[in-house]
């Protein structure tokens, strides 16, 4: 029993990003993901605008996650797309990353920014259930970052298997990311694969900081950085992340 998963951060549609800015590199982003091939995807910074244009994009898709100002449509989402096929959503929650992870819109710790994670059980057609979870932790609060560490492994432990992964804003060497490890989480992508953030540069060599981790019982048949380009062009300011497995 296979999984294809991605992470993608595909940056927000109101960045002030010129030549990069999301109308002129959207249909770049969508063969982005088409190129992942992926069962399940967490993309992260999805302005309402995007949602939309996605969810026409992948008309089959089941594209779940909310907005993380309201609970509902405002603000960024942690989207969740899983393409048709073995596996489908059988429930799904957002939760906010901070000391009151049910309040929409509400702030954690020294957090610059509300942020969130998706929550996804899927259910294999063989009736076996996996969990996923796609956050975004904040790119400046340390202790917002640490803190929401112990909030997905507290989300994530049980006999249940776990897939972690989103934009952690965070290297494998910090103090979040060994909360994860700790926790008994491991590394679905090697390090050596490179880096995931590259600021519209194109560079495979900066810091790693969008990741996928797995609960024991996985295992990884491939994984990697993908750094397709679809005609050339650059689908967002970093590069999705990938990992199959096998339970």
């Amino acid at each position: 029993m296979k999984i294809r998963a991605a992470t993608f951060n595909i940056r927000n549609s109101s960045a002030p990003d010129g030549d990069n800015a999301w109308p002129v590199r959207r249909d770049a982003t969508v063969a982005a993901i088409e190129h992942l091939d992926a069962d399940v995807v967490g993309l992260q910074e999805v302005l309402p605008d995007q949602l939309e244009y996605l969810r026409w994009r992948f008309p089959r898709y089941e594209i779940v996650g909310v907005g993380r100002d309201d609970g509902m449509d405002a603000g960024e989402h942690c989207t969740v797309m899983v393409r048709p096929g073995d596996w489908r959503v059988d429930k799904q929650e957002t939760r906010w990353l901070s000391d009151d992870p049910g309040t929409p819109g509400s702030v954690g710790w020294d957090a610059h920014l509300t942020r969130i994670a998706t929550l996804v059980w899927l259910r294999h057609r063989n009736g076996t259930t996996v969990g996923v979870a796609n956050a975004h932790y904040d790119h400046a609060g340390e202790v917002a970052q640490l803190q929401s560490s112990r909030l997905i492994a507290r989300w994530t432990t049980g006999a249940l298997p776990w897939i972690v992964m989103g934009d952690l804003n965070a290297t494998p060497d910090s103090p979040a990311l060994k909360v994860l490890t700790e926790a008994g989480l491991r590394y679905a992508v090697p390090i050596a694969a490179g880096g995931s953030w590259h600021d519209f540069t194109g560079a495979e060599d900066d810091e790693r900081i969008d990741h996928i981790l797995v609960s024991a019982g996985w295992t990884v048949d491939e994984a990697a950085v993908s750094h397709y380009r679809p005609g050339g062009r650059l689908p967002s300011d970093h590069w999705p992340v990938m990992a199959t497995l096998s339970l």
